[in-house]
């Protein structure tokens, strides 16, 4: 067998960017680079690509990783949904491709069920040497895909206005109200 690649990257340099960004070796990250895979292929080229995820975890840190779609130039969209699951579309056309993970394919693959439900008799997370086996073995067999249209653009493409707080005197984008979202109740911090 061939040294396995992930986005077109060597699996051994894949490991090593992986670690360098993510912090650790995670096998997140490794199946959102097959999930990535798999969307990039179906949607095939596109200038102007965008990608939403639908969870915290990982996945956003692939897609970093990954593609030109980042937290900072707003290509990248989160959404809290708890889901391991992302879009990658054409922001000019709001096409583009879901893939998720198939829960009923996991059965197959002990090792990666169990890190994905969390459910480990004794709490331990799997050497990540043996889970990323399974999941190379397993790949796209676990994924599913389907086309999808947008309803709606995810990232203003508009510039958004700024001013001044009155009450605090910080700036912040003037479509949040009359004063920044701190000062209307909504800090997450106290002084």
């Amino acid at each position: 067998m061939t040294d396995p690649k992930i986005c077109g990257i060597p699996f051994k340099d894949f490991l090593i960017r992986v670690e360098e960004f993510h912090g650790y070796r995670s096998p997140g990250i490794l199946l959102g680079g097959i999930m990535i895979e798999e969307a990039l292929e179906q949607l095939g080229s596109t200038p102007y690509l965008n990608v939403v995820v639908e969870t915290i975890v990982c996945l956003p840190d692939a897609v970093q990783l990954l593609t030109p779609c980042t937290i900072g130039n707003g290509f990248l969209q989160i959404l809290d949904w708890g889901k391991f699951a992302l879009t990658a579309y054409d922001r000019e056309t709001l096409s583009g491709v879901r893939v998720w993970l198939n829960f009923e394919a996991m059965a197959d693959y002990p090792l990666i069920r169990n890190w994905f439900e969390r459910s480990n008799a004794n709490r331990q997370k799997p050497v990540f040497e043996e889970i990323s086996k399974e999941i190379l073995a397993a790949a796209s067999n676990l994924l599913v895909y389907r086309p999808v249209h947008l309803q709606r653009a995810l990232k203003n493409s508009q510039r958004m206005p700024t001013g001044l707080c009155p009450k605090c005197g910080e700036s912040y984008p003037l479509d949040h109200g009359p004063a920044c979202p701190a000062c209307q109740g909504n800090a997450y911090y106290a002084y």
